[in-house]
This record gives C-alpha cells, sequence and structure tokens, in this order.
C-alpha cells in the first residue's frame, strides 16, 4: 500500500452486493412481522385455510430470501432462512417444504457438512415424481466423502429420469477417470 493512502470501507465493499444485502434484511423483518400478525389474527379454527395460505407464502418468502443468501455465498444466513421456511410450513400441518429441504442441503454441502446435507435429502426422498437434480446432488454429496460406489448409482438414477442430464454424465466419467 503506498504511503498516505488508506482504502475507506466504501472501497472494500461491493456496494451492489451491500445494497441487496440491506434489502433482504429489510426484507426478512417485514416476513417477522407477517409472522407475528398471523399468531394473533387466527386463533380460530374457521380461518385455518386462510392460515394456511398465509404461512404457505410467508414460507416462500424465507425461501427466497434464502436463494437470494446463497448467490452472495452467505450460506450460514441461508441456511437460517431455510430452516425458518421448513418450520413455517410444518405449522400449516403435513407440506413438505421440498425446495427449501434441497437448498438447505446444497447451502449444508458447501459450508462442510455432508452428513447434515444428506439427512435432508432423506426428508424429501420420497417426493414424487423423482427429478434428476435431487439424485445428482445426492452423488456429489457422497462423492465428497468418498463414498463413490453409492455416488455412482445416484448419478445413474439421475441419467434415468433425465439421460441428457450433462453434469450427471461428467461426473460419471470424471469418475471413471480416476
Amino acid at each position: 500500500m503506498k504511503d498516505g493512502v488508506h482504502p475507506t470501507l466504501a472501497m472494500a465493499v461491493d456496494p451492489e452486493r451491500m445494497e441487496r444485502i440491506l434489502e433482504r434484511d429489510k426484507q426478512e423483518i417485514e416476513i417477522e412481522k407477517e409472522t407475528e400478525k398471523l399468531e394473533s389474527i387466527f386463533s380460530t379454527p374457521s380461518k385455518k385455510k386462510e392460515k394456511i395460505e398465509i404461512i404457505s407464502r410467508i414460507s416462500r418468502k424465507y425461501y427466497e430470501l434464502a436463494n437470494g443468501m446463497v448467490e452472495d455465498s452467505q450460506y450460514s444466513e441461508a441456511i437460517d432462512l431455510y430452516t425458518k421456511s421448513i418450520a413455517m410450513l410444518r405449522k400449516a400441518g403435513n407440506k413438505k417444504a421440498v425446495d427449501s429441504y434441497f437448498n438447505r442441503a446444497i447451502a449444508l454441502a458447501m459450508m462442510g457438512y455432508p452428513k447434515v446435507a444428506l439427512d435432508d435429502l432423506k426428508a424429501i426422498t420420497s417426493v414424487k415424481p423423482p427429478k434428476a437434480d435431487f439424485y445428482f446432488v445426492k452423488g456429489q454429496i457422497l462423492e465428497s466423502i468418498g463414498k463413490e460406489k453409492l455416488a455412482a448409482k445416484m448419478y445413474k438414477k439421475s441419467l434415468d429420469i433425465d439421460p441428457g442430464f450433462y453434469r450427471a454424465t461428467n461426473s460419471l466419467e470424471h469418475m471413471r477417470l480416476r
């Protein structure tokens, strides 16, 4: 660094990223206010359907905020928001937060928690119809912990669903070359 030149905080932070973070913080506060209102407004059974719709909407908002966190590599914050999304849908009854479990599993794997990520994938294993990316991600996680035979099996399942899934084909080929 040159003498007399000190980087300012504004130079050290990407202003667009900071704007996104501040906007997400504002949105999260609004969602939490909406959640608090939900508890006080709908205490009667006659409003159950309306309550479930609102809970589903709040869950989706948490999910979308979490996706934004992942885009900015804020994985631990994203995991917290995916968890809130899942918890909201649990309040609605038996609804599975498939997208939130799936994306939380990816974020957990990115943070270095592959076994916990596999638990999240296990929670949504029975989803019908099965999706190729589910098996691909499971294969990636299994491969990362050295379970290559199981990983290859997951990549093959992914290709059974979508024979043109390039990433699964590429992963299998990469494993064969090792």
